[in-house]
């Protein structure tokens, strides 16, 4: 049996520490405040130190014993003697729980145990209401802790209002940079705006431990508005200078080499492509007028005008000298379009492509856009380019989906890189494709592909992430043709994050 069984009551350092300012109160030239400031500071200082909203109801319960003059009296201590039952009633909760959050205000050092010789409370006033004698709970230590008390409740509040501040703040920036990036995607500006909204949705989910750290997440947003700001406004500028320019720059005319557009416009895809093979690839008549291009690139379309204009670029003779090994599986496979689209099936068992693949890649591209697809899906498998050509055709998909396809170019691409007799790329050719481009633009390369896959999602600025792997190359004397170079870019991607 321990010592604690016979009565007595278990000591720890924060009543110890309670006790003391009990004894300090009782010495002479102590402070004394008035019961009203007592009160107000005990409350404040409470919510300052985390006590739970039963305590601070307690506080209020023990003030209800005390009178005024208990607190300027200064041959007496503000002690009072109700009982626990009293207490218990008053606050609404049973004994044993009463008990716990008195105790809690004691380690608080709010309030201190001034025990009679059986732990009793009781006490008597005068006929003028002065203690007389008295045992049970000493509330003086508020009165001794009162500067520090009033400076730890003026801290709090100062931060609970900062808090509020930083808070309010974050939620306007919050809103003004998500519809700066609604609105930049809604233009199709070229700009940070992919890493933007990957930031944006971790900081508006995640909690911020203390002021400190909200504020530094009010400041990095700020920064982020900033940029996002300027970065409108030049996609903006630059928007409207093309638009200016295209109006007065004049427009090619059959003598300059343009090929007037046939007269029948309802006549078969397959027709069309076939009727002119020359022109069909290389000429003018897959170009758009000048500053179109610009315009297409900032206005927003539906992925199915996307995918529309697309195919108007595409020819039998482009796929034809872009993807010379397609014949190699399919012997006449460039006789005409409709042979060229009929040999889907036969195509992805060459490959190992899944037939389902192949079926999505119909109902969501079309018949012509998914056989120039998968042409370029398996020429480039082919070659080295591409190691899993379903997974690249799915890849090709679901841009089709997004409106971010854009099979033309890669077929002029592929084309214009130059292929041996034989059907297969030249070596020079080759080498230029597998070594990570120094300079330059990433888009409507396979390296495109390789960020898509491996960056942090959502998918960041293509050409943002090729420059940063160029700097973090060239720091580290790493050869962009290194045999090894895409498995060195997939590893930086997949440790790349937005500063």
């Amino acid at each position: 049996m321990t010592s604690l069984g016979l009565g007595l009551r278990k000591t720890t350092p924060e009543r110890l520490a309670a006790t003391e300012y009990a004894r300090e109160y009782r010495q002479a030239g102590a402070r004394r405040i008035t019961r009203v400031a007592a009160l107000k500071v005990a409350k404040r200082s409470a919510a300052a130190m985390g006590l739970k909203a039963s305590k601070i109801a307690l506080i209020d319960q023990l003030f209800a014993y005390t009178k005024a003059h208990d607190w300027t009296d200064g041959d007496v201590a503000p002690v009072i003697w109700p009982s626990n039952v009293a207490l218990a009633r008053g606050l609404g909760v049973s004994v044993s729980t009463m008990k716990h959050h008195l105790n809690g205000l004691v380690e608080a050092g709010l309030v201190a145990y001034s025990d009679g010789p059986t732990y009793q409370r009781r006490g008597r006033r005068d006929e003028g209401g002065k203690i007389i004698e008295a045992a049970g709970i000493d509330l003086s230590p508020i009165a001794v802790r009162f500067a520090e008390l009033t400076e730890m409740a003026d801290v709090s509040d100062h931060a609970a209002r900062e808090w509020k501040r930083y808070s309010n703040r974050r939620t306007i920036l919050r809103k003004e940079i998500q519809s700066l990036v609604l609105s930049a995607r809604e233009e199709a500006f070229e700009g940070p705006w992919d890493h933007a909204q990957a930031r944006l949705d971790v900081l508006r989910e995640a909690r911020a431990a203390d002021v400190d750290e909200l504020a530094a997440w009010v400041a990095e947003l700020e920064s982020m508005q900033e940029v996002l700001e300027t970065a409108y406004g030049k996609a903006l500028n630059k928007r409207n200078t093309h638009t200016a320019v295209s109006k007065f720059r004049p427009l090619l005319t059959t003598a300059e080499g343009q090929i007037p557009e046939p007269s029948n416009t309802q006549r078969p895809r397959a027709t069309a492509r076939d009727s002119n093979p020359k022109t069909a690839y290389g000429g003018l008549a897959f170009e758009k007028k000048p500053g179109e291009a610009e315009r297409f690139e900032q206005e927003r379309k539906h992925p199915r005008e996307v995918l529309t204009e697309d195919l108007q670029y595409i020819s039998l003779p482009l796929v034809r000298d872009a993807c010379p090994k397609l014949e190699a599986y399919v012997p006449g496979a460039f006789d005409s379009w409709t042979a060229l689209r009929e040999t889907g099936h036969e195509l992805c068992g060459a490959a190992n492509i899944n037939p389902q693949v192949w079926q999505e890649a119909v109902g969501v591209l079309g018949p012509d856009l998914a056989i120039a697809a998968l042409a370029v899906t398996i020429q480039k498998h082919d070659v080295g380019l591409v190691a899993k050509p379903g997974a690249y055709l799915r890849t090709l998909i679901q841009r089709g989906r997004e409106g971010e396809l854009h099979v033309s170019r890669s077929l002029f691409g592929m084309a214009q890189a130059g292929y041996s007799g034989a059907g297969g790329l030249a070596p020079t050719a080759v080498e230029e494709l597998a070594a990570f481009p120094s300079t330059g633009s990433v888009h409507f390369t396979r390296w495109a592909d390789v960020i898509r896959q491996h960056a942090p999602k959502p998918t960041p600025d293509l050409d943002m992430v090729a420059e940063a792997f160029r700097r973090w190359a060239r720091d580290r004397d790493i050869d962009f043709s290194n045999p090894n170079i895409e498995r060195t870019l997939i590893g930086f991607c997949k440790k790349w994050r937005l500063n």
